[in-house]
């Protein structure tokens, strides 16, 4: 009786462990995907910045109807190109892009599509620096008025949270 009670029980631990790693991994993907995102926007800021600010135009051609060729100049990171060079964020959706202040701006809109978590949506926008206007939501933050994690969960609301970065 004890043999058997001894398994059921090791059985059972087993389980709660193999549980507690496949939260883990869980955890870990979610978070990792979040950092792409962190990753692959600063990635286009800078790439757009360089590219842009230097014209004489501005940001006027950083447009969504010019995303293919923004593909081609190499502003979009290379793994956020899908079929077609449709440039997608890690979450599947696709991006927009605006110019904005009377074209010295440019804006870049990414989310939305609801495959992304709140705590991903959390975390992205606390860890996006250096812009004009982060929205997330209904939720605007500035340089003097940053996300802290109150903030930000106000912000993220629900999973698929749009979240629009505007940048100089």
């Amino acid at each position: 009786m004890e043999g058997i009670l001894g398994r059921i029980i090791a059985t059972v631990l087993g389980l709660i462990a193999l549980a507690g790693v496949g939260y883990a991994a869980y955890n870990g993907f979610s978070n990792s995907k979040s950092s792409d995102v962190v990753t692959g926007v600063t990635t286009i800021v800078t790439n757009a910045r360089s590219q842009f600010a230097a014209g004489n135009t501005g940001y006027t051609n950083f447009t969504t109807a010019n995303a293919a060729s923004l593909v081609t100049a190499g502003i979009i990171p290379t793994s956020w190109v899908a079929t077609g060079n449709v440039p997608t964020d890690p979450w599947g959706n696709a991006l927009a892009f605006a110019s904005a202040g009377a074209n010295t701006q440019g804006s870049v809109t990414f989310g939305g599509g609801g495959s992304e978590t709140q705590a991903q949506c959390i975390n992205v926008i606390q860890n996006l620096k250096d812009y004009i206007s982060l929205t997330a939501g209904t939720k605007t933050f500035t340089q003097t008025a940053l996300p802290d994690p109150v903030s930000a969960a106000a912000a993220c609301t629900v999973a698929g949270t749009k979240i629009t970065l505007v940048f100089q």
